[in-house]
């Protein structure tokens, strides 16, 4: 992995190849993303912004050339983009992981705010969007479903994704000139325990609500606090000296399992279970 992190940060093009290269292949979006992350956490916004809008425009002609639509395709690139180059720039001037991710939870709750504000009836759009994808009774039993939640887990989808990558840049920043410093950093995030609290109460509001603003809201909050678990999980195996192998399951009960985790999340924002199990381990306990 250091190769290819030393690759991106060898000069001004070197990462713009490396952006538009990920972006083109599947699945590896979010790799481009963390070296945009990268870029901006040591060189600060001029460059971070250079590399931003000179993969958006190669992007752009490439997929013109492909027959797409070029200004459609870029949109909907900038709205993951901009998102990791905005936390980047807040977590390079606040050197404060927890701030940064309730900075991008913040803006996620804003846009959630604002979409629900725009349109009248979420959905209606997106059944309009999505409209001839998905046909027969099984189509139609899923997206009667899935739509009237959609919003929420389209906003998580793209929170999860800005923090993934954010993350992954700040681990390859560490990996060239700050050794195991990430872990330190990740290891320790910890929440503020007034937004713990707030996110707990719209959890319990979601429950009596059903799809709507507060559901969606929901979601990015559990969203949220299951990444403060996931630092607790990753603490205490090392606190323990797990093997890695004991975070198999931890990542592959997530998707079934993210309320739970959110509140594992929040009971750490109070309670320091990091703290108290590793200082329980060192007296024997």
């Amino acid at each position: 992995m250091k190769p290819i992190v030393a690759f991106i940060m060898q000069g001004r093009w070197q990462p713009v190849l490396f952006i538009v290269a990920t972006t083109l292949l599947p699945l590896l979006a979010w790799l481009g993303g963390a070296a945009l992350a990268l870029v901006t956490l040591r060189r600060g916004p001029m460059h971070g912004a250079l590399t931003l809008g000179a993969a958006a425009i190669a992007l752009g002609g490439l997929f013109g050339a492909m027959g797409a639509n070029p200004l459609v395709s870029v949109l909907g690139l900038l709205e993951y983009w901009v998102p990791v180059f905005l936390l980047a720039l807040v977590l390079r001037a606040t050197v404060s992981l927890p701030l940064t991710v309730m900075a991008g939870a913040g803006m996620a709750a804003v846009a959630l705010l604002v979409w629900h504000a725009a349109v009248a009836d979420p959905v209606a759009f997106w059944q309009g969007s999505l409209e001839g994808l998905l046909q027969g009774d099984q189509g139609g039993e899923f997206m009667e479903a899935v739509l009237p939640v959609l919003s929420g887990f389209w906003l998580l989808g793209l929170w999860s994704l800005a923090m993934l990558s954010l993350l992954v840049g700040r681990w390859w920043q560490a990996l060239l000139y700050n050794p195991g410093g990430f872990q330190q950093e990740f290891h320790g995030l910890r929440l503020d325990w007034r937004l713990a609290m707030g996110a707990l109460l719209v959890m319990l509001a979601a429950t009596f609500t059903g799809p709507g603003l507060v559901y969606d809201l929901s979601l990015l909050v559990s969203g949220l606090f299951t990444l403060q678990a996931l630092a607790v999980a990753h603490a205490l195996r090392l606190a323990n000296g797990w093997h890695w192998a004991m975070m198999v399951p931890v990542y592959g009960f997530l998707p079934f399992l993210v309320k739970l985790y959110a509140l594992l999340g929040i009971a750490d924002t109070w309670f320091d279970l990091r703290g108290r199990l590793a200082a329980g381990r060192g007296n024997g306990g």
